[in-house]
C-alpha cells in the first residue's frame, strides 16, 4: 500500500485532503528563544530590529510567515545560538516531559540536539542532562549544536541508547525517546517511500528502545515517546508493547489545546497543516 493509499483509509475524507494539501503548501518558520545565552527581550527586540513578524505559539516559542526563513537564517541571533529553528511539533515534546532543575533527564536519541537544548532551557544551567547519539557523524553534530547554544555541561555520549537497559536501571526521573522512525511527517517531490520491510524493521528497534527507557526510569518517572510519522505500527502499536510488557505503567492523556491535535488513548497525534508537522506523543508513567 502506497503512503496515499494509507493515509486515506485512516483519515476522513475532509482530514485526507487538508493533510495532503499540507504536504505541498509553505510553512511558517518556527522557533525557541535560547534564554541560556541571551536575554529574552534583546533577542525579541533584534527581531524587531530585522523586520520579522513574529507570534507566540507554545512557551517561549514562535512562528513567523516563510518569507521571513533567509532572514533567520543569516542573521547573527541564530549564528551566535539565540534562537532555535525548529518545527513546534517537535517541541510539544519537550513541553510533555516538562523537566525540572531537580530532574535526572535522559534525551535518547538526541541528535541533531533540538530537544536536548529545549529540555537545557526549561532545566536550566548545570542540570542533570545526559543526551545519547548512537551514530558518530550524528554524535558530533550534537556535540557542535550544545556547544553552540551553550551546553557544554551536558553529559554526552556516543552509544546506541538500548545499552541503558543494562546500565542504567531505574536511573532517570524522566526519558525523552524521540525514536528513529520513517519520517512521514514530511512528503513531496524527492521523498522516498520505505518498503513494508524497512518500517517493520524500524518498529522493532522502537519497541527496543521504549523497552529499554521503562527500564532506565526510576519508579514514579516518565518517558515521552514521539516520532515525526503517521503509521500506526510506529506510534500506537510501539505503545500497546509497552503497555503488555512487564512493566506497570498507565498513560497519561497530553493536550495543547490545538486545532491540529487528536487525542488518542495511547497518545496525541497533530496533523499537519501550515504551522505544524505531523507528529505522535506519548506520555508513560512507570507506576512501580
Amino acid at each position: 500500500m502506497s503512503f496515499k493509499d494509507y493515509l486515506k483509509s485512516s483519515l476522513n475524507n475532509a482530514d485526507f485532503q487538508r493533510v495532503w494539501d499540507s504536504f505541498f503548501k509553505p510553512k511558517s518558520v518556527g522557533f525557541y528563544l535560547n534564554l541560556l545565552k541571551f536575554d529574552k527581550d534583546y533577542i525579541i527586540s533584534n527581531l524587531d530590529d530585522l523586520g520579522v513578524e513574529i507570534r507566540e505559539i507554545l512557551p517561549n516559542f514562535y512562528i513567523c510567515k516563510s518569507e521571513f526563513k533567509e532572514i533567520l537564517t543569516r542573521c547573527e541571533l541564530f549564528n551566535n545560538g539565540a534562537i532555535y529553528i525548529q518545527n513546534p511539533s517537535s517541541y510539544l515534546a519537550v513541553l510533555a516531559l516538562n523537566p525540572s532543575k531537580n530532574d535526572a533527564v535522559l534525551d535518547m536519541c538526541a541528535s541533531p540536539g533540538g530537544k536536548s537544548i529545549a529540555l537545557a532551557n526549561m532545566m536550566g544551567n548545570n542540570a542533570n542532562l545526559a543526551v545519547m547519539e548512537s551514530d558518530s557523524k550524528r554524535f558530533y553534530t550534537l556535540k557542535a549544536n550544545l556547544n553552540k547554544y551553550g551546553c557544554e555541561w551536558v553529559r554526552t555520549y556516543n552509544k546506541d541508547a538500548r545499552s541503558i537497559s543494562r546500565t542504567c536501571q531505574n536511573k532517570f526521573d524522566k526519558i525523552l525517546l524521540d525514536a528513529p522512525c520513517s519520517s512521514y511527517s514530511h512528503f513531496g517531490d524527492g521523498f522516498v517511500e520505505k518498503s513494508a520491510k524497512e518500517i517493520k524493521a524500524i518498529s522493532r528497534l522502537q519497541k527496543q528502545l521504549l523497552n529499554s527507557a521503562l527500564t532506565a526510569l526510576k519508579p514514579g518517572g516518565s518517558v515521552v515517546y514521539s516520532t515525526c510519522t503517521f503509521f500506526e505500527c510506529e506510534n500506537e502499536e510501539v505503545v500497546k508493547n509497552g503497555l503488555n510488557s512487564k512493566f506497570d505503567i498507565s498513560i497519561e492523556p497530553v493536550s495543547f489545546g490545538l486545532d491540529s491535535e487528536i487525542v488518542g488513548e495511547f497518545g496525541l497525534r497533530i496533523l499537519p497543516d501550515c504551522d505544524m508537522d505531523a507528529f505522535f506523543l506519548a506520555k508513560i508513567i512507570k507506576n512501580s
